[in-house]
Order: structure tokens, then sequence, then C-alpha cells
């Protein structure tokens, strides 16, 4: 935020041991010499109920508003950018919207599988005016539910010329609304659970009734910027961390090696091991002898035994794999042991899961069993 003025920042988070986790690494950020949070304004961290929806979350940070605050620059938490947040904030006052939705390209992951003849499960439709400015419509997308038909409301179509509905963009979760009218909407209206389904097609609705100050604009995601909602494990947190260590490393902020990847200095690479490009490996990692890292994500703090073929997979903090094993397009949760001589395909292995010795996992989702 270079050209607007923001005032505060509330970090809303779920429950209070992520909210504890927030405010350690937002003092840790501040005292760093390079972070930009130093001169930030004041960061409040609030902790909501654990399974409180979006909406819901954003109704309790009405306690932090006064009378100054005006817009509500809106950022979920799952949101993986490089989007300028002045730019979906100028959108918004230029247009004089009651609410700005940010509109990203779905990636090639990301697409809705379609059969003929049948309605597609989990597609999201938006409607936009002929100059792409304007939100005139959205639905779908919710609960992986399939519409066989749309409704589209007459003042809609009398009120705009030209209507597109397109299904290759996405509303990723990025929006700036008009303060007032949105805490209003959230305390009269209870049912709105959802920002992306609920709070933000009611405005869309509500502007052609005249029930709102302004409409619904659109900001529209160049194609030369990276937003994604990584709100599955599979295929998005996988693949955006594939693709921020490849073709959008300056996300990383750090610049690829001589071999096309981001190693940290403190990782340990034994002798004849590998790590080839568009692989990223954070600090702290031991490698012992022979392993092979292809086309994946390390997180901080892993050790890798001897003979480890990783390919197309993100390992995540603290996670051991002993010798020998084969892990391909997979995620590895904090804390995981994967036994010697695993193969592993396609598969989730939960945080602090141990995978026995010589298992066989395909296409599997393992997790620790609450007693």
């Amino acid at each position: 935020m270079r050209r607007h003025r923001c005032e505060k920042i509330t970090v809303v988070c779920a429950g209070d041991a992520h909210a504890s986790v927030a405010r350690e690494r937002i003092e840790r950020w501040r005292g760093e010499p390079s972070s930009a949070l130093r001169e930030a304004p004041t960061i409040d961290v609030v902790a909501a109920d654990e399974g409180t929806d979006t909406a819901r979350a954003l109704a309790a940070c009405e306690r932090f508003a006064d009378e100054t605050t005006t817009t509500l620059l809106v950022v979920q938490g799952d949101v993986v950018t490089d989007v300028a947040l002045d730019d979906v904030l100028s959108t918004h006052l230029v247009n004089a919207a009651t609410a700005t939705c940010a509109l990203a390209k779905k990636r090639a992951w990301a697409e809705v599988e379609t059969k003929a003849g049948r309605a597609p499960k989990g597609m999201r439709y938006v409607g936009l005016n002929a100059d792409e400015t304007r939100v005139v419509f959205l639905a779908g997308g919710e609960h992986d539910e399939a519409k066989k038909r749309l409704k589209l409301q007459r003042s809609a179509l009398n009120a705009t010329a030209e209507m597109v509905i397109r299904t290759d963009v996405i509303d990723v979760g990025i929006y700036a609304l008009e303060a007032r009218e949105t805490f209003a909407a959230l305390r009269e209206k209870t049912h709105l659970k959802s920002l992306r389904f609920d709070l933000v097609p009611h405005f869309a609705a509500e502007q052609f009734r005249g029930t709102t100050a302004g409409g619904v604009a659109a900001y529209m995601v160049k194609p030369d910027k990276y937003c994604v909602a990584v709100d599955t494990a599979k295929p998005a947190l996988l693949e955006a961390s594939r693709e921020i260590a490849a073709e959008f490393h300056h996300l990383l902020e750090r610049p690829l090696s001589k071999y096309d990847n981001v190693v940290d200095p403190s990782t340990v690479i034994g002798a004849k091991s590998t790590i080839g490009p568009g692989c990223a490996v954070a600090g702290q990692c031991t490698f012992k002898d022979k392993c092979s890292v292809k086309k994946s994500v390390v997180a901080a703090d892993c050790v890798f035994g001897s003979g480890v073929k990783i390919s197309n997979s993100l390992i995540l903090r603290g996670a051991v794999v002993h010798d020998g094993a084969q892990i391909q397009g997979c995620i590895v949760g904090p804390g995981a042991v994967i036994g010697a001589r695993v193969t592993a395909k396609d598969s989730i292995i939960g945080a602090a899961y141990e995978v026995e010795e010589d298992a066989d996992l395909d296409a599997e989702t393992v997790v620790v069993q609450n007693k």
C-alpha cells in the first residue's frame, strides 16, 4: 500500500492457537531490519471461533472500526499473489463501488472436469458487463454442487446492454468493500456466511435493485501477475508450491541459483545427491548420499536418508524420509515420518503420520486418527 494510507490491519485467525502463532510471527517480522512491517500501521490479531465462516469473521472486525473507517480491503488467508493491493483499491474508489472483486484467470490445474450432457460440479459462473469493469452476476462453485440452470435477474439484464458469463475466471478472495454498507449487511442478514459465496453475490444482486450506494466493480488480474487461492491440499497447495519454485520464483524474493533452483545455504547435501531445476529447499535440511529431488518444494528442517527420490511433491517442515523411499506427486505433512523403501504416489500424508517400512501408497490420504 504505497499510494493509499492504511490506518489499521486486522488479522483474523481460526482459534486462539493460530492467533498466538500469528502474533509471534508479526513481532518477529517487525524486528527484522529489512521488514516492511517495521513502519506498518497498527496490527490487531483477532481469534475467531474454530470453523467460523469468512463473512462472520469479517463481522467480528466491526468492533475495531470507527467513524473514520470508510473502506475495507480484505485478503483471505489462502491467497497467494503479487497483485498490488493499491491497484485494487484504486479501482474500487474510481468506480465508487460498494464492493470490488479481484478476478483472476484459472490456473490449468484448477479447471473443473466437464462431461458432455452433464452440469459440471463446482463450476463458478462470473457475469461481467461488456467491458469487464463490472460484476453483474456470481453463482456456483460452492459445496461442489452442479448447477443445471442459471437464474438471471431481469433488473440486471435491463441495466446491462451486454452480459458475458465466464467460467475461466474466479474471484480468488481479494475484495475492497465499503465499510458502512458491509457491516450493515452482515448485521442485518445473518445468513450471509461466506464472503465469496454469499456477501459479494448479495451485493452483485442488490446493485440493480437500488438498495446499495454503488455497484460491484471488477478488477481483472493481469496475465503476468500471480494470483491463486490455495484452498485445497491437492491440487492447489501442491501446484502453487511448484509454480512458485519455478516460473514465479520472484515471489520467494530470492534469486535462482545457476542450477535454476533455490536452495538455502544451510542445507546439507550429501555425495552424489542432486537438487534439480524448479525446486526450492528451505533451511536446515539434510540430504544423505545419492538423493534425487525433481520439481519439488521442501520446507525447513527436513531429513532425508540415502537413495531417496522425490519428484513433483511438497514436503513440509520437519518431515523425515528414510533410506530408499520414493515419493512422487505427494504432499507430506509437517513432522511426518516415511519409512525405508516406501513407495508413495499421488498421495497426501498427514502431519506427524508415520508410514511403515516397505509400504506402498497409491492415491491415498493417510492422517493421524484422533483418539
